[in-house]
């Protein structure tokens, strides 16, 4: 890419993931830890994988 778009793009992942993590502690504690990491695998790890695909040329 060469602009900076993907360090711009992955301090907003961080941004994201700074802000779901709590979200998903908080269905964890109110649900079954289970259905905790069945909310933040897809949450949290999806967009990463987006994020690394970016970067595959």
């Amino acid at each position: 890419m060469g602009t900076g778009l993907g360090s711009v793009v992955f301090v907003l992942y961080l941004l994201y993931a700074l802000i779901m993590l709590p979200f998903c502690v908080l269905v964890g504690s109110r649900t079954s830890q289970r259905m905790g990491w069945m909310m933040s695998v897809p949450l949290l790890f999806l967009p990463l994988a987006l994020l690394i695909a970016l970067f595959i040329p």
